[in-house]
């Protein structure tokens, strides 16, 4: 395929790297899945003028590239420690939590997410604050992962894939 067009098919939403459909919230939209099974308050948009994540998915996206389309009006702030930094939108909303690597062996480490650092990406929707409840969290191609799959914690802590920046 053609580089023209395949860069073309992909800010059309037809590249094939993301699945669902693109909803009102800003996220991927499972089929079946709307406003009234996502359980925000009133059936309403939280936040209606929530400025869309910049990508679609995070295949194969680096923190340098993703750093270069972040809207100028999101803020970024480190994680405790430092240990990573945190992307809040103008609502307060935290859209995309980085966690660098521990550089530890995998197979010590707690968990191998921790040794090869990991991302988490939640919906324009979720609600701003530390509490988890009214967050919600996607997966690595930007589709809502509900809190009883059983997958929960592996779909939602997405492996950084990328060169270190």
């Amino acid at each position: 395929m053609v580089k023209g067009k395949l860069r073309r098919l992909k800010r059309s939403g037809r590249g094939g790297f993301a699945r669902g459909v693109f909803g009102p919230i800003g996220d991927l939209l499972r089929p079946g899945h709307n406003l009234t099974n996502l359980g925000l308050p009133g059936n309403r948009l939280r936040h209606p003028g929530a400025t869309p994540f910049p990508v679609r998915s995070l295949r194969g996206q680096s923190i340098r590239s993703l750093r270069r389309q972040r809207p100028a009006n999101w803020r970024e702030v480190p994680t405790r420690d430092n240990e990573g930094f945190i992307w809040l939108d103008e609502n307060g909303v935290e859209r995309l939590r980085f966690m660098r690597p521990t550089g530890e062996n995998p197979t010590n480490s707690r968990w191998s997410r921790q040794a090869n650092g990991y991302l988490r990406w939640q919906s324009s929707q979720s609600t701003p604050g530390d509490s988890d409840e009214g967050k919600l969290f996607l997966d690595m191609d930007g589709n809502i992962v509900g809190r009883t799959d059983p997958d929960f914690a592996t779909s939602t802590h997405i492996m950084y894939e990328g060169p270190w920046p």
